[in-house]
């Protein structure tokens, strides 16, 4: 059977972050290289859920990193 499969920019529209920081991530060695389909990135659902979390937890720290109002 066939695994969904979903391009950088429906993924990144799901995720609500650009390509370009999906494109970082995995620059960055965070996630596993995309495959490619003619010259589009894809990625498979485990790969998206993957993502979400690596977004998730950067959304976190970030806020935890910001000052709080005094």
């Amino acid at each position: 059977m066939f695994e969904a499969m979903v391009t950088s920019g429906e993924a990144a529209k799901e995720l609500g972050v650009s390509v370009a920081l999906i494109q970082k991530l995995e620059r960055l060695g965070v996630i596993p290289p995309a495959r490619r389909l003619n010259r589009f990135r894809i990625y498979t659902a485990a790969e998206v859920e993957q993502l979400r979390q690596v977004i998730a937890n950067r959304r976190a720290r970030g806020t935890q990193a910001e000052p709080v109002a005094a």
